[in-house]
């Protein structure tokens, strides 16, 4: 039918809405990769097999040995919303597959070059389609093992707006390997293969035991200390899982996993139950723990989210009640020295699983799923109450060059103290860079006339934090905190032109990352060699720290960097205007140092601290905007006294 040539709505082609669609679906490589191991578990496969190269973006292949489909089964995949797991109206109330849709196989061969080869066991002949951006290829017979292989490559190559927006190599396969061990954990009793640019990652074998599982995820140190959570029945739901010890509490949500019905999700009502089930936690800290509920599926919408994992429950106080009485419960047992059916009583084992090298199945064959029925039995400890302890104490790397200081009385003015922003001296836990230049710069005079602050009077300290000035025009309240910020921001800003000098540490400090972050650090290296910091790739997940910035005073390096690298992976670091591309390293730097600095030594020589912001180029504010100065005007002052 010809459009009219005013009629300005109009029908898109199943080919471009197809690539609509893929927006929601196809995020990244991460995205596939989740969408086929899906399919793969919904089609009760006992091993799976993720292949990638370059991040995902030129190959990702994903072989199962589940029922595979039939030719007609194969052709009707990739039409747009043809599913085998919702037949009626009723089904949708009561979903209990991880893929239910029909949107993801059309919307991922719309954006790539997919190919699905498949088998059932019955058939004689499997069968191979090729799609390339949404155009289907005749179908033809293949020989290949029961089970399907679906290989998609060059993602995003018809939609270059979407591929330029993609992170590094390193960056999407790390969100890969994430998204792997979360299905991973939530399916202990399969076996998960995952082989990147042709090097073998891990491969975790099927175990009844989810401890193992846990161990092979996150170490067997850290799964040794694991707390059993007492199971608990609610109306409609259970409870079970694994908590850390409350020493693993981090910064953020990273190390909570939540599975509902065995998916990944991400919902604020339990992270809030969480929360209290441990009686509160300190602000800014997280409790660490694996968590499975089991929830009746009509009393949960999983259809809510385009990637599922947002949720709806229709009784929340329900869930909310069962999870803080599970975990309250599991920490009342512990604190009293445990329940017997709780605690495992044999110990771990000495030698850690063998990784074997990967081995698809044989035409006709099940490959061997290794099951160890409580084959990983822990000792969990019986003596840990439920305290908040807010974060494991780290042996400090780095002597504090400040000690630790009492506030003074009242001082004369005139009195100068010695500049509290002189380049630190080497303590015994570093090793300096023995160069003339870097010399010169850890001995250079610690004292100047404050030429910028001549003209304040300092009066004394307010609450302990803010100080008070006098000048001609009335008060002015100093945040130390934020001072430092600015200060330190635009120190760390014209390290883009020269970079900062670096003390390297007597012993190397070691950076075990989430696979997700790996990527962000090495992309942000090159910017935190600038500010002063030696970092380089150790291994998989493993970043060694060399040195750091001489400026900084870094008694704990490690939880430094890690928060750091953390911000920078949930992209808080950017900025509406980046005049200069180090700025956003430079204000996340200046931020975070500011927030864990000691104020105490600058309450104690206010005068220098003063003039050191007053000699910045912005010196009123940080870096985001809030002030580092309130001035109160003398006039001010008289309307306020003389309201009554």
């Amino acid at each position: 039918m010809e459009q009219n040539p005013e009629q300005m709505i109009h029908r898109m082609s199943d080919v471009l809405a197809s690539q609509v669609a893929a927006g929601e679906v196809v995020e990244r490589p991460a995205s596939v990769v989740k969408e086929l191991m899906e399919n793969s578990i919904d089609a009760g496969a006992d091993m799976i097999r993720v292949e990638i190269i370059r991040g995902g973006i030129s190959l990702i292949k994903v072989t199962d040995n589940g029922c595979g489909m039939s030719r007609a089964d194969a052709l009707m995949c990739l039409e747009r919303h043809a599913t085998s797991k919702l037949l009626s109206f009723e089904d949708l109330s009561c979903i209990e597959k991880l893929g239910f849709r029909g949107e993801a196989l059309p919307s991922i061969s719309s954006v790539a070059e997919l190919s699905i080869t498949t088998r059932r066991e019955q058939d004689v002949e499997g069968v191979v389609i090729r799609c390339r951006g949404g155009e289907m290829m005749p179908p033809a017979g293949a020989g290949c093992a029961p089970g399907t292989e679906i290989c998609v490559s060059n993602l995003f190559f018809n939609t270059p707006v979407r591929r330029k927006f993609l992170k590094s190599n390193e960056t999407e396969a790390g969100h890969i390997e994430h998204e792997i061990k979360l299905h991973a954990l939530a399916y202990p009793q399969l076996r998960f293969v995952y082989v990147r640019d042709g090097q073998l990652v891990f491969d975790w074998p099927a175990t009844s035991d989810l401890r193992q599982r846990i161990a092979d995820f996150a170490g067997r140190e850290l799964a040794a200390g694991l707390l059993r959570i007492k199971p608990v029945l609610g109306p409609g739901v259970h409870v079970s899982g694994y908590l850390m010890p409350l020493s693993e509490a981090r910064r953020n949500r990273r190390m909570q996993y939540v599975f509902l019905n065995t998916r990944p999700v991400e919902d604020k009502v339990v992270a809030r139950a969480i929360r209290d089930g441990y009686g509160g936690f300190p602000t800014g800290l997280h409790p660490a723990l694996f968590l499975y509920l089991e929830v009746e599926p009509a009393l949960v919408d999983v259809n809510v989210h385009p990637a599922k994992k947002e949720v709806r429950f229709l009784r929340p106080s329900d869930i909310t009640t069962t999870i803080i009485d599970a975990i309250s419960a599991t920490l009342a047992e512990h604190a009293r020295g445990g329940d017997d059916s709780l605690s495992p009583t044999q110990p771990l084992p000495t030698v850690a699983p063998a990784k074997v090298a990967p081995v698809l199945p044989k035409p006709g064959s099940k490959p061997e799923v290794v099951n160890e029925p409580s084959s990983f039995p822990i000792t969990e400890p019986q003596n840990i109450l439920p305290v908040l302890d807010p974060i494991l104490e780290l042996k400090p790397v780095l002597e504090p060059v400040q000690k630790e200081l009492k506030l003074p009385e009242q001082q004369p003015v005139q009195e100068i103290k010695p500049h509290p922003f002189a380049e630190p001296q080497p303590t015994s836990a570093l090793k300096p860079v023995m160069t003339d230049e870097v010399m010169a710069a850890a001995t250079e005079p610690t004292t100047e006339p404050y030429s910028r602050a001549n003209k304040f009077r300092y009066i004394g300290v307010c609450a302990g934090r803010y100080l008070l000035f006098e000048n001609s025009e009335g008060l002015v309240l100093l945040s130390p905190r934020a001072a430092r910020e600015r200060i330190l921001f635009e120190r760390l800003l014209s390290s883009h032109e020269r970079p900062l000098h670096s003390q390297r540490l007597l012993q190397s400090v070691m950076l075990d990352l989430d696979a997700r972050d790996v990527g962000v650090a090495l992309e942000v290296s090159s910017q935190l060699e600038k500010a002063g910091f030696r970092i380089s790739h150790f291994g998989q997940r493993t970043l060694r720290v060399d040195g750091v910035p001489m400026m900084l005073s870094l008694p704990r390096v490690d939880e430094f960097l890690h928060e750091l690298i953390r911000t920078f992976s949930s992209g808080e670091q950017r900025l509406k205007r980046n005049r200069n591309p180090f700025e956003p390293y430079a204000l996340q730097l200046a931020k975070q140092y500011a927030a864990r600095e000691d104020l105490r030594p600058w309450l104690q020589a206010p005068l220098p601290l003063l003039n050191e912001l007053l000699n910045c180029e912005i010196p009123y504010c940080t870096p985001a905007g809030k002030p580092t100065m309130v001035p109160i005007s003398l006039n001010e002052l008289t309307r306020k006294f003389q309201a009554l």
